[in-house]
This record gives C-alpha cells, structure tokens and sequence, in this order.
C-alpha cells in the first residue's frame, strides 16, 4: 500500500459514521494472504472498519473479500482499483433500494445472473469496467460479481480461458473483452434462456436458500435445467441437499416433469462414489415412477454394501407410496 493509498482511505474514512463491516473468506493459499494482508492494513488504518475473518466452507469457494452480500473481491484493490472498491462499500451500507431505479431494465429480473470480470493491476482500462459494473449489484438482488485479478488468481484465469483484461464473464456463456457495452449486457442479462443457466447460477440460488424459487423456475419452464443433475451428484453434501430439495418440490407439482431427470442420473450412478449414489436413489424414488423400479431392483441385488442396498429399497417403497398419492 503506498502513502497515496493511505491518504485516499484516511480522506474515505473520516467522512463515515459508524462501522463499516467486510468478511475475509481465506483458507491458507498464498492468495488468501495477500487478501488478509491488505484487509489488515485497512484496520490499522481505522479502527471503524471490521473485518469478520473466516475459512472457505467447502473445496468449491476461493479466497475473497465480501462486501455486502452479492460482490466479491479476488483481487488487492490497489492503486487505480482502490477508488471502485470503496465506491462497492459505499453502496453496500445504504439503504436496501437506494439506487434501484438506476438500472430500471433490470428491476423484473427473476434468475440469477453471476458476473466475473477479470482485471489487473497494471490495467488502465480495468478500474473504469469495475466502476460501470457496480450499480447492478444494487439492481436487482439476483445479480452477484466478483472481481478478480487474473495475476494473482492465475488458476481461475486459466481455467476461464483468460487472454485479455478487462474480461467480463456472465455465466459461463457470455464474455465481453475490452469495453463494455451495458446497455448489451443488460439486455443479455434481461434476455438469458433460464434452462441455460449453468451449475454456478443454479447453485447461488441454493446459497441463498431459495431452493423452492429454483423449483418454481423449472415448472414454469416446463424443463429440468440441464445444471441440476450436476448438483444432484455433487461432492458436496450441501449443494447436493439443496438440488434435492429443489427436485422434490418440483415432484410436489408435477411428478412427471421431476421424473424426466432420471435417465440422466442413472447414467452417472456409476461415475459417482457410493455415498452420492445413495443420494441419486432416494431422487429416484422421491421423483419416479414403476418404471424406474427394475433399475433399483437391480441395484438392490447387485449392491456390496448394505447401505446402498437399503437406499435402493427405501426408493421402491417410496415409488409406490409417491404414485398412490
């Protein structure tokens, strides 16, 4: 941090009241340091400001800093980045609402949209990208970003296929390099074919307990969205709990459009530990029909263990419970 940056976030400070409240999400990587080092500077700069310190809660989240609750930062926001970064904090302690009618294209937006732009620190052009981005934070509160330095996060910034900075990703599917267009962003934004959205957007939604609004989402489609069977045989417990969740509201409504994720799942039983393959049986029989009972019959009989062998069982059972309801 140079001397410049300091008086730029001593000026910042003095003009606050009250505390002001981030989260480090850090693990033991060396980008995790570099995030607790400067979020130890901002302390010692100003005791106002309070900085809840905790460890990733699964192998799938990375080091960041949490302003608010939809925009991270996986960057050292330095330098030219410093003045957006405090502009994100500012926004993130006003009243809910404030600057809504700023965007008022996105106000109807009912699906998640997850936005990552790539910087740099030697970038000129990265600081005025972020700058632009913010105020879709506040638009609408299905709509999260993270900014993240590609030099220091060079893992994700491979994997994404990174060649240039600014790079603003939307979903997986959508990417703008350079300058960006909003008023096009917006509109791709507005416009997505929600059965499209991928395991990223489906999983914030789970996140944030909405497990129910992404069922919703999918009866009214009229389609199981591809990205669900990808959280249904997750590693991870807790994002597997949540797409069953969402697939047993959607057997509430309509069993038959629940069901049609079956062949997908027995496709992948054999590709995924055991413990995840009991979790696809009880799916099966939460959302399935007698013709689905050979598959887990042969699963009964075929079984080493016999846990597995009871999930098979308890999902015949509960076919036959589910069809005479």
């Amino acid at each position: 941090m140079t001397p410049f940056d300091r008086q730029q976030i001593e000026a910042w400070i003095e003009s606050k009241t009250g505390d002001i409240n981030l989260e480090l999400i850090a693990d033991g990587s060396e980008q995790a340091k570099s995030l607790a080092q400067f979020c130890d500077e901002l302390t010692d700069i100003g005791s106002g400001i309070k900085i809840k310190k905790r460890g990733t809660d699964s192998d799938a989240e990375d080091p960041a800093i949490l302003v608010g609750g939809r925009l991270k930062y996986q960057a050292v926001p330095l330098g030219p980045e410093l003045k957006p970064f405090l502009d994100a904090i500012d926004r993130s302690v006003e009243p809910a609402g404030a600057r809504q009618t700023t965007v008022p294209e996105l106000e109807p937006l009912d699906i998640p949209a997850l936005l990552q732009v790539y910087i740099a620190p030697q970038c000129q052009y990265c600081p005025q990208t972020v700058q632009k981005l913010l105020p879709l934070v506040q638009a609408n509160y299905n709509i999260s970003i993270s900014v993240i330095d590609g030099t220091l996060f060079t893992d994700m910034a491979d994997k994404a296929v990174i060649k240039s900075v600014p790079t603003v990703i939307l979903d997986t599917d959508f990417r703008w390099t350079g300058s960006v267009d909003m008023a096009e962003l917006i509109e791709t934004i507005v416009n997505r074919d929600p059965v499209k959205l991928g395991p990223r957007a489906l999983r914030s939604l789970i996140d944030d307990g909405r497990a129910a609004d992404l069922a919703r989402m999918m009866i009214a489609a009229g389609a199981i969205f591809p990205a669900l069977i990808d959280l249904v045989t997750h590693d991870l417990w807790s994002i597997r709990l949540g797409a069953m969740v969402a697939a047993e509201e959607i057997a509430n409504e309509n069993r038959p459009l629940a069901a049609t994720m079956i062949p997908e799942l027995e496709k992948r039983f054999s590709e995924v530990n055991e413990t995840v393959q009991g979790d696809i049986l009880h799916v099966i029989g939460e959302v399935g029909a007698t013709t689905n009972i050979p598959f887990l019959t042969n699963i009964a009989e075929s079984a080493a263990g016999e846990d597995l062998k009871e999930a098979a069982l308890d999902a015949i059972e509960a076919i036959f419970v589910g069809v005479q309801s």
